[in-house]
């Protein structure tokens, strides 16, 4: 009877990770439920403040349709967003995951150095980011452009731009290219938690592969496609997930900031259409992730059983 109700290790694992996810179940339910229910009756309804509370008149579809047909900057701001995640996913999930395996080697003063690549997440998190994106000089240093109030660019990308297009290479290429030396601060500024979960990823790898693989005469960039990155998958999975969220989320992003502006100027029910439509658009682009993901997993199953038959 005792060894019925035993748990196994899987569940005992399972139950290990509700406990950690329970402080977010709490949260979620006493603080972001019922603002989340209420923005949603906000979206499809005119909302005028009054004395103790709202009046909500409903509206139907109309603060959609006003969103989308007569405000036309959201739209733009939209494509900017799904644009700049083309950009922006790649350069911050390579970046980290260089500056992971760099931090993972063994040298002098490396917890040091582990922890001045941390301190961006918490620079960004206090009130010292306020100050600074209240400073004209860093505002202008992170946006690439000289302090002096030229226009300029640190990395002189009008001009590298124009000799680019003339050199006959794509507009497109170009485009994405100059984005990403214009950006390059702030990038290099969100890597801090997709290092840190990498550099754990690659601490969980065992040295008997890599010792195993040297004897057979491996080399470190065939250790790298063959061993590491196989098995950083599931931690390049999450990182890709949480900078997806974090780029729609910034607040330096223009949809943040329309939204902001909208509650602001107390058009309630146009700020949760543009919300609820902006939190729509993040759940398709996870799920085509998550889609792409899935795919790639059940790829690496069926070539594992191929081989096992062979």
């Amino acid at each position: 009877m005792k060894k019925l109700f035993k748990p196994t290790f899987e569940r005992r694992n399972a139950l290990a990770g509700r406990l950690f996810c329970m402080p977010f179940y709490i949260g979620f339910a006493f603080f972001f439920f019922a603002p989340l229910v209420q923005s949603l009756i906000f979206s499809f309804g005119k909302v005028e403040t009054q004395l103790g509370g709202f009046n909500i008149t409903p509206v139907g579809f109309a603060n959609f349709y006003s969103v989308f047909r007569i405000d036309m900057t959201y739209t733009d701001n939209l494509l900017a967003s799904i644009t700049g995640i083309l950009y922006q996913v790649p350069v911050i999930i390579i970046t980290s995951l260089l500056f992971s395996i760099v931090l993972n080697q063994k040298f002098l003063g490396r917890t040091l150095t582990r922890a001045i690549f941390f301190i961006p997440v918490i620079v960004a998190s206090g009130v010292v980011i306020n100050v600074m994106m209240g400073d004209k000089i860093a505002i202008s240093l992170i946006g690439g452009a000289v302090p002096s109030g030229s226009e300029q660019n640190i990395f002189n990308s009008t001009s590298l731009q124009n000799m680019l297009i003339n050199s006959g290479l794509n507009a497109s290429f170009v485009n994405y290219f100059t984005s990403i030396s214009n950006n390059l601060f702030d990038l290099l500024w969100r890597t801090g938690i997709q290092t840190i979960m990498f550099l754990a990823g690659l601490q969980t790898i065992s040295p008997s592969l890599y010792e195993a693989s040297s004897i057979e005469g491996a080399t470190a960039w065939e250790n790298f496609w063959m061993i590491t990155f196989p098995m950083l998958i599931p931690i390049m999975i999450v990182n890709i997930v949480y900078t997806i969220v974090d780029s729609f989320t910034n607040p330096a992003n223009k949809i943040m900031v329309q939204i902001i502006n909208q509650f602001n100027n107390l058009k309630y029910g146009e700020a949760s259409a543009m919300a609820w439509t902006h939190f729509l658009l993040i759940a398709v682009v996870l799920a085509v992730v998550f889609l792409i993901s899935s795919r790639g997993d059940r790829e690496i199953k069926n070539t594992k059983k191929g081989r096992s038959y062979l």
